[in-house]
């Protein structure tokens, strides 16, 4: 457990983009027994919710694939590069803009160019949502997510965008 939140919590840190949620800090209890991460709070919640509860037009559905766009194009240009490794429509909030704004990196890797391990290293099996997988992720146990199998995700999710109510 140790292990996951340093790695997240050392990704995330170095994360700062309008469309990537800004971590503000951390707390770890007094008995070590329980640590959590600390963003702002999106009260507008995942990019699913919102759009089902606000009916959002093409020109905010249109801008919410276009945050979504520059949060990963950020990751995957930062030195060294951010995996995300589990982009889906509910790790994208909605900030009071609204804007779409990445969340969750506990799957998080820096792309080293070397294969030296970070340390950081929690597992090697295959951890993330199973839809958005693209599928080199499922034919080998020992391939790892990449910046490649971001941008598998994130078709995925600009593909799930929801579409626009049908006209009577």
């Amino acid at each position: 457990v140790c292990q996951r939140l340093a790695r997240e919590l050392k990704i995330w840190a170095k994360a700062k983009h309008p469309n990537v949620l800004e971590l503000i800090g951390y707390h770890l209890s007094e008995q070590y027994d329980c640590a959590q991460l600390i963003s702002l709070y999106m009260k507008n919640g995942n990019i699913v919710e919102y759009m089902e509860r606000t009916q959002a037009g093409i020109e905010a559905r249109l801008g919410f694939v276009r945050g979504i766009t520059l949060g990963i194009s950020y990751l995957h240009s930062c030195d060294p590069p951010i995996c995300h490794g589990d982009l889906k429509p509910l790790n994208v909030l909605v900030n009071d803009k609204p804007d779409a704004v990445l969340c969750d990196f506990g799957l998080a890797v820096f792309i080293e160019d070397s294969e030296a391990s970070s340390g950081l290293t929690t597992t090697r099996s295959i951890k993330g949502s199973l839809r958005y997988m693209s599928p080199e992720l499922l034919d080998d146990k020992e391939t790892k997510h990449t910046l490649e199998s971001d941008i598998w995700a994130w078709a995925c999710t600009i593909f799930e965008v929801p579409q626009l109510p049908r006209s009577s």
